[in-house]
């Protein structure tokens, strides 16, 4: 997840292991791979945007690797549970993790005791898409646009519940972020992955969400929620009649979000070699590009390099909000 804001920069961060030098698996590792079916955890339930890029990249990866994948949904505590699992598996090549960044980039900085250390345990491969999150509310709040939502909520503090898919999450600290500068007072309002969050406010359980666009965008299109802006710095490409919510009156605001394929640390290169090489052509693809455009993402791709690059720079900007904002979980 990328983040702009008055009080926000991109600070340098270490830690995370070069490719070659943390995989120290033998080079004959991974020749016949795979050999048998492999799993990819999800560590949220069905119906966030990791589970929605985990299925249409596994659709067409099975295919092209020639075995069979089984999405292993693990969902709790912030994707952590999950993660832990990945983190703590087997090299062998045949346990990866397909998440939003957060228990990736953010979780090291907000919890104290963490039973996984990402940049030690896992190893970033490629981005699978990168999305907008999308400030969505029940038809019957009386907000129509953003600004008319931060009157409300500045006319009835705590009286509005934004739901969120878990502490730490990039809906989280979004939306935590969004109530600083705006001086609103908002209750969130945890569940266990994406698609609880959204269906809560489908329900009417809680009244806004700052949701990741493959989760809010069906109920969008189905008139069972009501969309007022994006929060990223830029307009969406594939949302592009939404209002940035900077454009709305809050300066400088600006977040996108990130699903990351990721192995255990020392996988053998060839495997992730194999992996990315595959994933990359996969996510070329015209019909996977609309289908993530359908969702309201963009494809990823970029390379390991790139990706661990990324992922340092963004956890050093995260680990800085979540001083300034002044969370912190045992």
């Amino acid at each position: 997840m990328k983040f702009t804001a008055a009080l926000a920069c991109v600070a340098a961060a270490a830690g995370w292991v070069q490719l070659a030098a943390a995989q120290t698996a033998p080079s004959s590792a991974g020749a016949n791979w795979p050999e048998r079916p492999v799993r990819i955890v999800v560590p949220f339930p069905p119906g966030g945007s990791s589970d929605f890029a985990a299925r249409i990249l596994t659709l067409h990866l099975q295919k092209t690797i020639k075995q069979t994948i089984v999405i292993d949904n693990r969902g709790g505590a912030g994707g952590n549970i999950g993660s832990e699992i990945v983190a703590k598996a087997a090299p062998d090549g045949y346990t990866f993790l397909i998440t939003a960044e957060g228990p990736v980039t953010i979780s090291p900085s907000l919890y104290s005791k963490l039973g996984y250390s990402p940049s030690r345990d896992l190893t970033p491969i490629t981005p699978v898409i990168t999305y907008s999150n999308v400030v969505v509310v029940h038809p019957t709040v009386r907000a129509n646009t953003m600004k008319e939502l931060i009157a409300l909520a500045k006319e009835q503090p705590r009286k509005l519940t934004y739901a969120h898919p878990g502490i730490g999450t990039n809906v989280h600290l979004a939306s935590e972020l969004l109530k600083l500068m705006t001086g609103t007072d908002i209750v969130g309002a945890s569940y266990k992955g994406g698609g609880p969050a959204v269906a809560s406010v489908v329900a009417n359980e809680t009244q806004l969400s700052l949701a990741t666009a493959p989760s809010a965008i069906p109920h969008v299109k189905g008139g069972r929620l009501r969309a007022l802006a994006v929060t990223t710095a830029k307009r969406s490409a594939v949302l592009p009649d939404l209002p940035t919510i900077a454009e709305a009156g809050v300066p400088g605001y600006g977040v996108e979000g990130t699903v990351l394929l990721l192995a255990p640390s020392k996988t053998s290169p060839k495997i992730i070699a194999r992996l990315y090489e595959e994933s990359a052509k996969i996510l070329k693809m015209p019909e996977v590009r609309d289908a993530v455009a359908a969702g309201g993402s963009e494809p990823g791709g970029a390379p390991p390099a790139e990706t661990q690059r990324l992922v340092r720079e963004e956890s050093a900007m995260w680990e800085k909000l979540i001083k300034a904002l002044g969370v912190k979980l045992d």
